[in-house]
């Protein structure tokens, strides 16, 4: 529409002003806008107001932060995800070692065990090995892999074990060990996971009983005995495996109240102890112990005997292992023994021995014909002037037997009555002395009293009152001191007979006897009177023998001295020289050399201290010839 038209419009009088008029429509029209939106002056109104949400730049930056969250989300999540995995690949009770085989073994026969070992875990085991422990009852043998560590532990070799995978390892040996004795095989399978560097290691074991030992061991006793009474204990072995067994010993613990009176064959040790050595197959063998048992009536007395060997931690390792118990009883009878003027059991050369015998019904009714005897045993005796008061004494069978008609309150003894009985004998003088096992003497004496009227229990041994009585030698020691001028140990010097003025050397001797047992600790001491001078010449050169030049004091350190010596060996023997410079005033006087000595030892059989005194010795020599008694002063 044009201008002038728009006027006449406008302008129009004729219009009326509630008719709508009518006009060209346009994107301006609100009739228009209204049917299809927002009109251009609304729309140009919002621009110019504040805009609400993202704008693309926001938005593009928006979904970039939300990418980068994401992807370090998952980052972690992976990483958790992993380290997940990683502990769960490996767990150490996954792994799994266990023993496959017999529990119970034979000891004379090689036992075989299969040692199984799994991993059921998703990692290797690496250099994966298993170690064995065992105590040395157990002794591994003809196995291939297996190295050995020490008597009681080896080690097998296995390697990397894989995934989920398992294995198995041999071992065989024997076992040497008594009866019913549990061994223990004890494995440890060590590895180091794949995923990780530390050494791990399970365990596990299996206890074998075992059925028969390698040696039999039997032990008999008394199963009754009284107390004081004598008793013999017997021990037999045998080796009934197919090879020898080395370094065998027996070892005896004797009840408490026991006392060791000899063995056949003797101890190696501590009177319990025997090293037998090898036993070949089918070797066997007996000790015979024989000694006197004390208690209280109805106290079980228990001996162990071992049969082992020495193990490599010193520690005693058993084959075999027996125990057997003797019951106290009481006798109705009962008799006793002592040695008058006694206050020990040890006896000299030389001494005359009195025993007296004391009897006593311990019951409750009268005994009647009751005899007494006594068996004593001892090479050491001099059988020919054995005295017996009212008895009588059989040289063939070494026993005395005292009766009713000799001793007549042997006829009846009412209850609680009792009497004694008597005899002596002397020991030898000369202790006769032939070979080396001619040492630690015993004398033994047995006294038993039986009636016919002591009743005897259904089952059991009569029960007839005894009692034994061991009494030991004591060694004959015997010290001398000695003095040489012509000695063929040590040269001497200087004038005979000896010149004031002039210096004049002597050897001394010091010797011991010992008889017939051995003795240790012996020691000498003595000094030099003054004037007297130590050459330090001492023959053998390596004998213990020291001399204080402040006190003048010699001291000769012997130890330990066996029994023979001076009999069947040579007497121990110390050869040191001394000088001597007589002055003016000891003209026509011997000189003396040393002073007064004094022995000391142990004899180690009776366990008692000995000591002697050695004389003072000077330049009167009556054992050198060629110094004698004349010529043993100091000349003019």
């Amino acid at each position: 529409m044009s201008l002038d038209d728009l006027n006449k419009e406008l302008y129009n009088q004729n219009l009326d002003a509630n008719v709508p008029r009518s006009h060209e429509q346009s994107a301006y029209d609100p009739t228009v806008v209204a049917g299809q939106g927002m009109s251009p002056f609304e729309q140009e109104q919002r621009w110019n107001q504040p805009q609400k949400g993202f704008t693309p730049s926001q938005k593009k930056k928006l979904w970039i932060g939300l990418g980068v969250l994401l992807f370090v989300l998952l980052s972690i999540a992976g990483g958790f995800f992993y380290q997940w995995w990683l502990k769960n690949a490996f767990h150490q009770d996954r792994v799994a070692i266990s023993f496959e085989g017999p529990k119970e073994a034979d000891s004379t026969q090689i036992t075989k065990y299969i040692i199984h070992y799994s991993n059921n875990n998703r990692v290797t085991l690496r250099n994966a090995e298993i170690q064995l422990s065992y105590s040395e009852n157990f002794q591994p043998t003809d196995n291939l892999n297996l190295k050995y560590l020490s008597p009681s532990a080896s080690k097998i070799f296995i390697g990397d074990v894989k995934p989920m995978s398992e294995g198995q390892a041999e071992l065989k040996g024997i076992f040497y060990a008594p009866k019913d004795f549990p061994v223990y095989l004890h494995g440890e399978i060590h590895f180091t996971p794949s995923n990780g560097t530390a050494d791990l290691s399970m365990e596990n074991q299996i206890g074998v009983r075992v059925t028969a030992a390698p040696v039999t061991l039997e032990v008999a006793a008394p199963q009754d005995a009284v107390d004081g009474d004598s008793l013999d204990y017997v021990i037999n072995y045998k080796n009934i495996d197919v090879k020898a067994i080395a370094n065998v010993q027996i070892r005896v613990d004797f009840p408490q109240g026991f006392q060791f009176g000899a063995a056949e064959p003797r101890p190696s040790e501590k009177e319990s102890y025997w090293y037998l050595g090898s036993l070949q197959p089918d070797q066997s063998g007996k000790i015979v112990v024989h000694g006197q048992i004390k208690g209280s009536t109805d106290e079980g007395k228990n001996i162990i005997v071992s049969l082992g060997y020495v193990g490599n931690d010193n520690s005693f390792v058993v084959y075999n292992k027996q125990e057997i118990i003797t019951r106290i009883v009481s006798p109705i009878l009962a008799v006793s023994q002592k040695l008058e003027g006694k206050t020990d059991n040890v006896v000299d050369a030389g001494e005359n021995l009195k025993y007296t015998i004391t009897y006593q019904n311990t019951g409750t009714i009268g005994l009647r014909d009751a005899i007494i005897s006594s068996e004593i045993k001892g090479n050491i005796l001099d059988f020919s002037k054995i005295n017996v008061a009212n008895g009588s004494y059989d040289a063939s069978t070494n026993l005395i037997t005292w009766k009713a008609s000799d001793v007549p309150g042997l006829a009846n003894i009412n209850p609680k009555a009792g009497g004694t009985v008597s005899f002596t004998i002397p020991v030898k003088s000369v202790i006769p002395i032939e070979n080396k096992l001619d040492k630690n003497f015993v004398i033994s004496s047995v006294a038993k009293i039986d009636s016919p009227d002591i009743p005897t229990a259904i089952g059991s041994n009569k029960i007839i009152g005894s009692n034994k009585l061991d009494l030991k030698l004591a060694s004959k020691v015997l010290f001398d001191t000695r003095g040489y001028y012509t000695d063929a140990k040590i040269k001497n010097s200087g004038p005979i007979p000896m010149v004031a003025g002039a210096e004049t050397t002597f050897t001394i001797h010091w010797l011991v006897v010992d008889v017939s047992n051995d003795i240790s600790e012996a020691k000498v001491v003595s000094s030099l009177p003054a004037g007297v001078r130590w050459t330090g010449q001492v023959y053998p050169s390596n004998e213990k023998i020291s001399y204080n030049d402040r006190t003048n004091q010699i001291v000769w350190d012997a130890g330990d001295v066996p029994a023979g010596s001076g009999v069947l060996n040579p007497a121990r023997e110390v050869v040191f020289q001394v000088a001597v410079k007589p002055q003016i005033n000891q003209i026509n006087e011997p000189l003396m050399l040393v002073n007064k000595s004094i022995f000391t030892a142990t004899d180690n059989f009776v366990d008692r201290s000995i000591t002697l005194e050695g004389d003072q010795k000077n330049t009167q020599l009556y054992e050198d010839q060629t110094v004698g008694f004349a010529n043993g002063k100091v000349a003019k």
